[in-house]
């Protein structure tokens, strides 16, 4: 329940005595007035009066558990202090990290993507979709679900990774994909990507103040998921950028980005660029505490929202000078959480810091350390270390540490030489990339798509960070079931394989039509002065109206598809056994039929020929997992 904070008239009036049933008996003569003038205007000064504070948001502020030797309240900046001597680590006993399962066998790619989603899910976006579709009267628009929508996400994966130019070349002919144009025709991608919605447009309150409101259920999705993913001893916090150029009023510029101009998200991630949680910063409604933001400012208030999961005591946090603030390294003091960041010198009282010319003098790997006094409770170190320049770091636990040495390039003498690194710089420079290696992923094979709808570009950032941290996990079973590096899927052959597996597994494959029997080797010309009526090439197939000068085909078509993932070949989803029209029997491609026996029976979906005869039944031991 919020209170009132009594102004300076009601506590004189309380004082008073006159209505109070407790006896106030005392010389006026004796009562110190000019005492209590000075406490209220002591008071009056601190706090601000006649306002409501919400008791809810206390221990965001204050923290108050005083048995541990933990600050009440934020040192205010007229009372920080510094002092020229080292500083005095706290004792750090951590606890243990979250216990987790082992890893008993690795994961098919779509069981880590679909961890983060659920088909009811699929199902909503199918619903918006059609429900959009309606609204703007589109008559030839068929109504899709969520099997459909599921195959529209893989494409957009596979065009990430194969980056043509322009959209429909992966339907045209000399250039389409097989997993594209079997999978859905041209139009209706550009039907389904067209009217793709997440919510009801009509479901939007007048007076709504969320920006990204079109998108928030699939974030909101995938970051409750994200924050159930045990954490690494290791974290940090910073910023990632979501390219685009559109009109958008939530647009940030970033100088010095690969990707300067897009949404901007703050992000808590991992050291190897697994990401636990993150914020759409949309400005001014950016879903922030206010009481934080008016005692921290923006940057310490998004790192103490975002350390909202984080367990107490288990912990390293990392970010730069774009957060940093001395209040923020208390008030995660007082969470229980130990923090290391580069920091500006103006936020934290005037440091009496060494000047970057007087580090100079003293060369590279020269060290400089101060900390701060606050009643011998709690303080924090600064260092300052020069290297090719200077740069300087704070920190409540740890500063200079144990000194080690890196070796530099020294332009003058043209060698290497020796430069002594605190060890802040060693947990810094290791532990703070992450959300850079999460940037990395994601650049690498971006799903490619030229749009002006800000939603589609998030829509589809979102499944690329998800694509991202599946691979990062699978990685880390991976590792941990000690498999050969070879065995171990690239990022490249995880989302194509992904993109297969949403596709397969939740329709059947309509193959393209088998090429006549006859020679493997085809040539086919084509030019616009050349007529085939005059010449003795007449017996040749006529030109393609598509192809280029000519083109040589001397590829021989395979009979069956390769072998398919487990996901879709254990799935039980339309495995239909066919007989083809071919002249001969084909052998029978499951791996235990040891007999090289020969047949015309093929599963329609897999697309491999299978025995399926009264003593041998190889088609059902083939969709068996054992």
């Amino acid at each position: 329940m919020a209170h009132k904070i009594l102004s300076s008239q009601n506590i004189m009036d309380l004082l008073d005595g006159e209505e109070s049933e407790l006896d106030f008996s005392y010389d006026e003569d004796e009562f110190p007035n000019d005492e209590l003038d000075e406490l209220l205007q002591e008071f009056n000064s601190n706090y601000t009066l006649d306002t409501e504070i919400d008791n809810s948001n206390v221990n965001n502020i204050n923290n108050v558990p005083t048995d541990n030797n933990i600050l009440p309240m934020i040192t205010s900046k007229k009372n920080i202090k510094w002092i020229q001597q080292p500083f005095n680590p706290p004792n750090i006993e951590l606890d243990d990290l979250d216990i987790i399962d082992p890893v008993i066998f690795l994961r098919n790619p779509i069981d880590y993507f679909m961890h983060y989603f659920n088909d009811d899910f699929f199902e909503t976006l199918a619903f918006n979709t059609n429900l959009y579709a309606i609204q703007k009267n589109l008559t030839n628009f068929k109504a899709t679900n969520q099997q459909e929508i599921r195959v529209l996400i893989a494409i957009h994966l596979i065009m990430g990774c194969l980056k043509f130019p322009r959209v429909r070349m992966y339907w045209e002919e000399n250039f389409k994909v097989p997993s594209v144009f079997n999978s859905m025709s041209r139009d209706r991608f550009f039907q389904l990507r067209q009217n793709l919605h997440i919510i009801n447009n009509l479901d939007i309150p007048n007076n709504n103040h969320d920006k990204f409101v079109k998108i928030r259920p699939l974030y909101d999705l995938i970051k409750k998921k994200c924050n159930e993913l045990p954490k690494e001893r290791n974290i940090c916090i910073d910023e990632q950028m979501v390219p685009f150029k559109g009109k958008l009023s939530v647009k940030q510029y970033m100088r010095g980005k690969p990707c300067p101009w897009g949404v901007k998200i703050f992000v808590l991630a991992s050291e190897n660029g697994m990401i636990y949680d993150f914020i759409l910063y949309q400005g001014s409604s950016t879903e922030l505490i206010q009481d934080n933001l008016n005692l921290f400012g923006l940057g310490a208030s998004v790192v103490l929202h975002l350390v909202h999961t984080v367990k107490k005591n288990s912990h390293f946090l990392f970010f730069d000078n774009f957060f940093s603030t001395y209040n923020l390294f208390e008030q995660l003091y007082n969470l229980g959480i130990y923090a290391a960041g580069t920091i500006r010198p103006n936020r934290f009282a005037k440091p009496p810091l060494l000047l970057d010319k007087q580090m100079a003098k003293l060369g590279r790997g020269a060290t400089f350390e101060i900390r701060s006094d606050v009643n011998n409770l709690f303080s924090i170190g600064l260092v300052k270390w020069y290297d090719n320049k200077a740069v300087t770091l704070g920190s409540n636990f740890i500063t200079s540490g144990t000194i080690d040495t890196v070796q530099r390039y020294d332009k003058k003498k043209k060698e290497y030489i020796t430069v002594e690194r605190p060890e802040i710089v060693k947990l810094y420079n290791s532990s703070m990339g992450g959300v850079d290696k999460s940037d990395q992923l994601i650049s690498f094979y971006r799903t490619f798509i030229k749009s002006k709808k800000w939603t589609l570009r998030l829509i589809t950032h979102a499944f690329d960070l998800v694509a991202s941290n599946s691979w990062l996990q699978y990685k880390k079973d991976a590792t941990e079931l000690c498999l050969p590096k070879k065995n171990i899927l690239d990022l490249l052959h995880f989302r194509l394989q992904l993109a297969d597996e949403l596709i397969r597994s939740t329709r059947k494959i309509v193959t393209a039509k088998k090429s006549k029997v006859g020679r493997p080797t085809r040539l086919t010309y084509s030019s616009p002065n050349f007529d085939t009526a005059s010449t003795s090439f007449s017996h040749l197939p006529s030109p393609s109206p598509t192809s280029s000068s000519y083109s040589l085909n001397l590829t021989k078509s395979r009979t069956d598809s390769p072998i398919a993932s487990d996901a879709v070949r254990y799935d039980r989803i339309d495995h239909m056994p066919q007989l083809d029209s071919l002249k001969n029997a084909t052998k029978c491609k499951n791996p235990t039929c040891s007999r090289n026996n020969r047949t015309h029976f093929f599963c329609k979906k897999c697309n491999v020929h299978l025995c399926l005869t009264r003593d041998r039944n190889c088609f059902e031991e083939y969709h068996t997992k054992v």
